[in-house]
């Protein structure tokens, strides 16, 4: 839902906007630092960009645009806490807006905040329910929770609207293998794999091929799959664990991997 005013807060020196009217002095000084804040993070510039995007917000508190931007660059530069109280800034301005409802709960969820990051995500749901990015993240809060049955319900209801979405796809394979359904969580990895170039695999989704083909009881193919994936420099430390186990039967099992979270783009 796009808003028709912004209204500024109590002091803020932001004059009321209407939409069909000029622009106040404040708001178009904040959206002229915003762009320049964007483009600095475009090229990395991070520092810059958390510069400019402060001066924009300080130019025009009422601003959701700047507010969200802000938080985005700041989450990136590792100021967490100070990225989750302007995306909460934001929502406050702009509380049905679902896709700053989702960016906050993605936050929340990172921070393992889980009770505000399910408020968040229920909310997201409830304001655009043919969103897949809503249902996607209230799936992942109850994965984090260790409610695999309900993370694997949202995620269906997530793949229905967007079935190429590869975060979606990979948590719900992870779900699947929580489950212990691998051959579930092979099929799904599966489709995954398919939206990637040939040898364009990411490596934690060719780990979890290999513990997937374990589960099944195919050690040739884990062996293949761990193989690859420990090549391309960026597998989890487990891999090679788990490659080393299935390579030499005499040495104990390794540990099972980590719960992920998804990080597939």
């Amino acid at each position: 839902m796009v808003v028709a005013t912004l209204v500024a807060a109590s002091g803020s020196g932001c004059r009321l906007v209407q939409r069909s009217g000029p622009v106040a002095p404040e708001l178009a000084e904040a959206r002229r630092l915003s762009n320049e804040g964007l483009s600095a993070a475009d090229r990395s510039d991070l520092v810059r960009a958390e510069g400019l995007l402060e001066r924009a917000v300080k130019s025009c508190p009422a601003d959701v645009d700047a507010r969200r931007h802000y938080a985005e660059v700041l989450w990136k530069r590792g100021e967490r806490m100070e990225a989750v109280n302007q995306i909460n800034a934001a929502l406050r301005l702009s509380p049905a807006d679902a896709g700053l409802c989702v960016a906050g709960g993605e936050m929340h969820l990172e921070m393992g905040l889980f009770d505000d990051a399910d408020r968040l995500a229920r909310e997201a749901v409830r304001l655009a329910p043919g969103t897949a990015a809503a249902w996607h993240l209230r799936g992942r809060v109850s994965l984090a929770r260790g409610q695999a049955e309900a993370a694997l319900a949202d995620f269906h209801r997530a793949l229905a609207i967007d079935g190429a979405d590869r975060g979606v796809l990979m948590d719900t394979a992870e779900a699947y293998r929580r489950l212990d359904r691998p051959q579930r969580a092979l099929a799904t990895l599966a489709v995954l794999g398919e939206t990637y170039g040939p040898d364009q695999t990411p490596a934690d989704v060719l780990v979890m091929e290999g513990l997937a083909q374990e589960a099944l009881g195919r050690p040739a193919e884990a062996i293949e799959s761990y193989r690859t994936a420990v090549a391309k420099g960026n597998a989890p430390a487990d891999a090679t664990a788990r490659l080393a186990a299935l390579e030499q039967p005499s040495v104990a099992a390794a540990p099972p991997l980590t719960p992920r979270s998804s990080s597939v783009r």
